[in-house]
């Protein structure tokens, strides 16, 4: 479970720094007649907690089958579609069906992007308990002899 909670704060981290990036950059390049409103970072940083509250479906007690961890993904994903269109609605992000299928998108790569990064530490974190793991049976075999 202090794993999950770990990841759940790492997640709002991305998730903010990745919504302030795009709605940034969103503003520079399609909207840039004037500045952000001050409620937005407040609105950015409730989207990081709610979007990275879905997260603890991802706490196991047992390892999970496949099946279950993809099932697990889709009801994720669906949730923070859910969630951010909802914000979306209420803070006035959208207009019209274009800009909420805009946004859907934009919420499409956030989530992409946090995967990407959750993989590519996973893989970096694999590495080093292999190498770890690699040393202590070596160091355990020359011990032997």
């Amino acid at each position: 479970m202090k794993d999950t909670v770990k990841l759940v704060i790492t997640h709002f981290f991305i998730i903010s720094t990745g919504v302030f990036f795009i709605m940034s950059l969103s503003n520079l390049l399609f909207d840039g007649n004037g500045p952000l409103s001050p409620e937005l970072p407040w609105q950015v940083f409730l989207t990081g907690i709610l979007g990275a509250l879905p997260t603890f479906l991802f706490y196991f007690k047992n390892e999970p089958t496949k099946k279950q961890f993809k099932v697990r993904t889709v009801i994720h994903f669906i949730l923070i579609e859910s969630v951010v269109m909802t914000e979306g609605a209420l803070f006035e992000w959208y207009g019209s069906l274009v800009d909420a299928l805009v946004l859907f998108v934009v919420i499409l790569a956030v989530y992409l992007f946090v995967w990407a990064y959750s993989y590519f530490m996973n893989i970096h974190l694999a590495r080093d308990i292999n190498a770890a793991l690699k040393r202590f049976n070596e160091e355990d075999e020359d011990e032997e002899m």
